[in-house]
């Protein structure tokens, strides 16, 4: 078996790792060649963040408490973006990574989510950061996603922005965006980036866009919704320079 052949095995390897463990987020954007021979061979632009972050991401919806070793292999690989939410595993997911991640966090860019609604405070939505900053061990995270967005009451909350201008001033966030994998995500984002809304967009992309590809196999339900118009999205979100990450890619739940 030649060396090539082995870092072909490698790196699937950790693909496959990756889909077993939700660790699949992929950057859509330009991206620039990295030296490894297994694990992360290219780091993109995250748009107008200027962040750059591996073509490989952690997603952590399903960490739990025990597998911080899983965080330091991905690390090990070149991986320096990590996805997690206040939600995910009630807590612990925030927690294994900031146990895992401490040591590296000059290195590693963390982006954590809450679900802030229409009514919800500033007061609350700051509590919630504060508590998500607290498990994950630092001081402030690269970007804060307002999470599972599908209706666009909840991006006219203007205590979201009181908010996030608030968190910036102190330091404790970077940058803000919107996840969203659900039925009306299409007109949500369209709102977010007519209105300048948002640095980073968290989409879920995968082959499954194409409604004829995923209901040979799946009739009669669906997990994720379908959404025919996600180019069009994202050639809108790159036209103005926005990040955009897809999710799902796999076509997973998670």
């Amino acid at each position: 078996m030649t060396t090539d052949d082995k870092n072909q095995i490698n790196r699937r390897a950790f693909l496959k790792l990756s889909a077993l463990s939700s660790l699949a987020p992929t950057v859509l954007a330009d991206q620039g060649n990295s030296n490894r021979k297994d694990g992360v061979k290219k780091y993109a632009r995250l748009g107008r963040t200027n962040l750059k972050i591996s073509d490989i991401s952690f997603g952590s919806s399903q960490l739990k408490t025990g597998q911080e070793q899983l965080v330091h292999h991905a690390n090990s690989k070149g991986v320096n973006y990590f996805d997690t939410a206040d939600s995910y595993t009630q807590g612990d997911s925030e927690l294994v990574l900031g146990n895992a991640l401490k040591k590296y966090r000059h290195q590693i860019i963390i982006a954590t989510k809450m679900k802030a609604g229409s009514r919800t405070s500033q007061k609350e939505m700051m509590r919630s950061l504060d508590q998500s900053l607290t498990r994950l061990q630092t001081d402030h995270v690269e970007i804060l996603f307002n999470h599972a967005v599908n209706n666009k009451s909840r991006l006219k909350n203007e205590e979201w922005f009181t908010f996030t201008e608030k968190a910036k001033r102190l330091g404790k966030i970077r940058f803000t965006g919107i996840s969203g994998h659900s039925g009306n995500l299409i007109e949500c984002v369209d709102y977010a980036l007519d209105n300048d809304l948002v640095d980073v967009l968290l989409l879920s992309y995968n082959f499954g866009q194409d409604p004829a590809f995923y209901e040979q196999f799946v009739r009669s339900f669906d997990w994720v919704a379908v959404q025919p118009e996600m180019k069009r999205i994202i050639t809108k979100a790159k036209q103005k320079d926005i990040g955009t990450i897809g999710m799902k890619v796999l076509r997973g739940q998670n």
